[in-house]
């Protein structure tokens, strides 16, 4: 019996690594990590401590869908941030 090989694009390989790391660390980018479900159906972390109850609205469109980018800490609108 042998063992059928499998590849995976850079693009699966990213994601396989990002879950991984979410998951043992419940962190991203060293800030807790929620996760939200994309109108196209997969899902994607999130690291805004602003961000509505995600129990609640549990669907947001990502960044990479049309969705708008989440407020992180220190990036702050009305702070200045983001300039």
């Amino acid at each position: 019996m042998t063992a059928a090989i499998v590849t995976f694009t850079q693009a699966q390989v990213d994601e396989i690594v990002l879950a991984a790391v979410v998951q043992a660390t419940g962190r991203l980018n060293g800030m807790p990590v929620h996760i939200h479900k994309c109108t196209e159906g997969h899902p994607w972390y999130c690291a805004s401590p602003y961000c509505e109850e995600v129990t609640a609205n549990p669907v947001l469109t990502c960044v990479n869908h049309g969705g708008k980018p989440t407020i992180l800490k220190g990036q702050e609108p009305w702070r200045g941030g983001g300039r």
